[in-house]
């Protein structure tokens, strides 16, 4: 499991509270979160916090009242941003308050470059903050606020009213309720720091989908490949595979194991480590709570026997290929239900496996299946499939019935199959 001081956090807070109370609240918080990971904020406005064991940076431009009211030169913001965000590479982006144009700018350019943002809207999306507020608020509730809602990592909150309506509005599915330190005999802002630095953790154990590197990423393709290589042969992996499997960390393997987990392709990741004897590997299976994926991931064995299709599609191609050899028949059918997956976004590196261990081992005529692939408007998407198993599983030229294609629609399979939608 990730140690507690490895976690870099950046809160944004566009204004820091002037009121006295609320300051030293604050600075209590931030000292008392300090004690478990690396605390940075990002402000718009020169601090008032006195110097505690965080880091304070200042993206305004040294004005008290820099864009307090949503005004401000977003191209010069976005760089001051943008400058810290790749100076500091934070773990994850925490993000405070409500109703701050500026801060849905912030979650964007953070969203858009791949770290995770928490949102805590801090009862500014409760409904009797809503409804006190109605002719103010409701049009920037329509806009900016509810979509940056959609697009966090997740969103932690105090006040059980104000998670029921962001859950009934569809607004994200990632509702974290935790206990408000201030609601008991007793200011409780070390169980308030625990409960968040969980989530944290439960954060960054989330999404490897999107968010595994590229180091593990090849090491999983030799995991891949290493599992479903036939028994003779002789060294399944080059020398560079090898090595780089030899120089994964045991964060790192906690990755991959996430990542085959969403994947469903545990089993897979499992057989290649015993068959490159990496013991030392298997022992790194995390045992965490994560987020499930936004969309229902497919971790079924890919289906060759039907159609998961309409009936009216499903008759027509059936007449196509009823006179068509078995296998070429199989492999037409289940291109076809790979295809459908990935227009639902639910589409995993299982289902690939499966076409892969067809195309290895089963008796395929290569003539008879171009000309079915063609016939059912299927050849390209057939190449294409080819290029990503090259890439995810490293499938030899010679085991492909059809050859690599590497296109634009390509890239697309890629960006489907490693994208985890938001709602």
């Amino acid at each position: 499991m990730q140690s507690r001081m490895e976690i870099k956090v950046l809160y944004f807070i566009p204004h820091l509270p002037a009121n006295a109370d609320s300051n030293s609240m604050l600075e209590l918080f931030l000292g008392k979160m300090a004690e478990e990971v690396n605390v940075h904020i990002a402000t718009l406005t020169p601090s008032q916090l006195p110097q505690g064991p965080y880091t304070i940076h200042c993206i305004g431009n040294g004005k008290a009242n820099y864009g307090k009211y949503g005004f401000a030169n977003l191209l010069s913001l976005q760089k001051r941003y943008l400058r810290l965000l790749y100076d500091l590479m934070p773990d994850l982006v925490h993000i405070h308050g409500s109703y701050s144009f500026l801060a849905s700018r912030i979650s964007r350019w953070s969203v858009q470059r791949n770290f995770p943002v928490v949102f805590s809207p801090n009862g500014g999306m409760s409904p009797e903050y809503i409804d006190a507020a109605y002719g103010e608020r409701t049009w920037r509730l329509l806009t900016y606020q509810k979509g940056m809602s959609r697009k966090v990592t997740c969103i932690i909150t105090t006040d059980e009213k104000e998670a029921e309506y962001i859950h009934h509005e569809h607004l994200n599915d990632r509702v974290e309720l935790i206990e408000d330190p201030t609601a008991g005999e007793y200011l409780d802002i070390d169980g308030c720091v625990e409960q968040i630095y969980s989530i944290y953790q439960k954060v960054l154990a989330s999404d490897k989908t999107l968010r595994l590197h590229q180091r593990e990423r090849e090491a999983v393709s030799a995991l891949l490949h290493l599992s479903m290589a036939g028994e003779g042969e002789r060294q399944p992996l080059c020398s560079e595979d090898i090595l780089n499997l030899r120089k994964i960390t045991p964060l790192q393997w906690r990755d991959i194991h996430l990542f085959a987990a969403e994947q469903g392709i545990t089993s897979h990741v499992m057989e290649g480590i015993s068959k490159a004897q990496l013991a030392s590997a298997s022992n790194q299976v995390p045992d965490i709570d994560v987020f499930p994926s936004h969309t229902a991931k497919n971790k079924n064995q890919l289906e060759g026997e039907r159609l998961q299709m309409t009936n009216f599609a499903s008759f027509r191609i059936k007449r196509k290929l009823k006179n068509a050899d078995p296998t070429v028949r199989k492999i037409c059918y289940m291109l076809l239900n790979m295809r459908k997956q990935l227009r639902e976004h639910t589409l995993t590196l299982r289902q690939l496996c499966d076409l892969y261990e067809t195309y290895r081992y089963e008796d395929i005529d290569e003539e008879k299946l171009a000309l079915a692939l063609r016939s059912t408007g299927l050849y390209s998407f057939a190449c294409r499939i080819s290029q990503v198993l090259d890439e995810t599983a490293y499938l030899d030229e010679g085991f492909m019935p059809v050859p690599a294609l590497d296109d634009r629609g390509t890239a697309r399979i890629r960006t489907h199959l490693m994208k985890d939608p938001t709602p």
